[in-house]
């Protein structure tokens, strides 16, 4: 284990991103072991070196191919991308952004990236130019990887059209060997193969490693800031949550989840390389397919929304008793309470219910420690994690009374990335963080979600950015007003749902037209409205605030 001699306060290692989290509250947290002091890297220089030969990554795409990587072949790999992107300018603090499909590429540039002293950002291959230019904007970004093509889409249009909106965005790396046509500051990564390997110092545990934005209500999104430190705690907390050897031994997992948002990369990447486990990366999700790369290659564990497993539980998995799963962790939309035990009996696998979000990972899972009970909750919290629900008044609610849900841990984000108002905002004395859910929590500690405070929709574990699509909406010139909100779906979760009031005279508008209208705005594909209901008028407040909780009960 790397560890650094001394540890600067936050604010310090921060490079001045404003941090309410204090040098005695990071000195205790340390004392107690929450915070280890070693780097996300250095979880990878040991897999290597203990188990070299192991298959760390397995990678199976679109129309055929299976590629693997030893943990030898992958700290090698990691080792050349720190080098490829030293070459390139990129230094401690420097954002590097990858936006790229489940490939195996994918983790060796994340550990490449954070063996320099770089930050992390991930931005889903799906997302739009809209989605896209928010993120490398706000976090400066230097380098963005892309693929040529992604499915119907031309990353690398995509890419030209992003630089001319981001000024600091020095280089475009892709991923795909074809050259045709690339310009001035355009590269494949195969052109870097020459670039010599370089030995770097292990990174400052207490630095930025990773940016995870994440759709908010207001003002675009926001990135919540990690260290080594907060994301090493999490999973660590969450291996022995539910004990390691749950999870297969040695693990096996199933990485469906788009490595661009926070699951895949904390989950299918950094968690699988600390148990110096096997990812087996699809850059897809089909059901029938994903049940064959589950018996092909013994996958034994799964971390994602309950879409999935409500997927599995349709293909010929469910009854077999040869099925390899042995713990799924389901977290990132709401689980309908008889799944679990459902979906248990059916594959013969634990699942464990979680809770958590991109400012704190998973924070709060169920355990096959605790009586089985537990698995109708959201479960409870990890050791070194508080948490407690609270009234309108900020007063503490008793058990089983439904309240906003505060958390506080070691495994935080340290402020939102040059936001110190939103990252103010989001603290309470105390270091208490309003999460904008809320819940109760029994007399056992466990916890159960019964909805948000925040105005989002969740479809399919993916926040949908609710004020973006209004904003851009509102200047369709059929429509008088509108709201979008997320009607409930047994699969997903919750659809998007567009509430509208048409001008006088003018046509009632269709899935179809909004989609183009949004999609010419530089929308994602999975942010389109999936219904349209056309009322007369929406319901407003005196105020003229749009009344969205009457809109959602039409809909309950």
């Amino acid at each position: 284990m790397a560890a650094t001699p001394t540890h600067r306060p936050p604010a310090e290692a921060l490079d001045g991103q404003f941090t309410p989290i204090d040098a005695e509250t990071a000195a205790r947290w340390r004392a107690a072991g929450w915070w280890e002091g070693r780097s996300i890297r250095s979880l990878l220089t040991e897999a290597a070196r203990t188990h070299p030969d192991r298959i760390a990554l397995v990678g199976h795409r679109t129309g055929g191919g299976r590629v693997t990587r030893t943990y030898r072949e992958f700290d090698r790999n990691a080792r050349h991308a720190a080098s490829v992107l030293a070459s390139l300018g990129v230094g401690a603090g420097d954002a590097v952004v990858l936006m790229l499909p489940n490939r195996v590429e994918y983790p060796e540039l994340v550990f490449g990236i954070n063996g320099l002293g770089a930050t992390y950002v991930g931005v889903p291959v799906a997302h739009g130019e809209r989605q896209a230019a928010a993120v490398l904007l706000r976090s400066r970004a230097k380098v963005l990887v892309i693929p040529r093509r992604w499915r119907s889409g031309d990353h690398l249009e995509l890419s030209r059209a992003l630089r001319a909106e981001c000024p600091e965005l020095e280089h475009v790396i892709v991923l795909d060997d074809d050259g045709a046509d690339l310009r001035d500051g355009e590269s494949l990564w195969s052109d870097h193969a020459g670039v010599p390997d370089r030995a770097f110092p292990d990174p400052d545990p207490g630095r930025i490693c990773y940016i995870g934005f994440t759709s908010g209500t207001t003002g675009g999104p926001k990135g919540a800031v990690h260290t080594h430190d907060t994301l090493i705690y999490a999973i660590r907390r969450q291996a022995e949550h539910i004990g390691a050897a749950a999870f297969g031994e040695p693990m096996v997992q199933l990485v469906a989840s788009p490595v661009g948002h926070h699951t895949g990369f904390a989950w299918g990447i950094v968690f699988t390389t600390m148990l110096a486990g096997t990812a087996v990366h699809v850059d897809r999700w089909d059901p029938a397919w994903g049940a064959q790369v589950i018996r092909d290659e013994g996958v034994t564990t799964f971390f994602g929304a309950p879409t999935f497993l409500q997927d599995m539980l349709d293909t010929d998995l469910a009854g077999d008793p040869a099925c390899p799963l042995s713990c799924l962790v389901i977290a990132g939309a709401p689980v309908p309470r008889s799944l679990p035990a459902q979906a248990g009996a059916a594959l013969g696998a634990y699942i464990a219910p979680g809770w958590g979000m991109t400012e704190c990972s998973i924070a709060v899972s169920c355990t096959p420690a605790e009586p089985a009970a537990i698995q109708r909750t959201d479960g409870s919290a990890f050791t070194g994690t508080e948490i407690k629900i609270v009234g309108s008044k900020g007063e503490d609610l008793p058990p089983g009374e439904v309240g906003d849900l505060l958390v506080r841990g070691p495994g935080l984000t340290v402020g939102y990335f040059d936001r110190p108002d939103a990252t103010a905002d989001a603290y309470l004395p105390g270091l208490w963080f309003k999460t904008g859910d809320r819940a109760s929590v029994d007399e056992h500690g466990w916890l159960s979600l019964s909805g948000r405070s925040k105005d989002i929709i969740v479809r399919g574990g993916e926040n949908i950015p609710v004020t973006d699509l209004e904003s851009v909406l509102s200047d369709h010139p059929d429509l008088l007003n509108v709201a979008v909100v997320g009607v409930p779906d047994e699969r997903l979760g919750e659809r998007i749902c567009a509430v509208v009031a048409v001008r006088p005279g003018r046509p009632e508008p269709t899935v179809a037209s909004l989609a183009g209208h949004l999609l010419a705005q530089g929308f994602s594909k999975h942010h389109l409205p999936e219904r349209v209901v056309v009322l007369p008028e929406l319901p407003m407040t005196p105020s003229g605030k749009i009344q969205k909780f009457v809109l959602r009960e039409m809909f309950q």
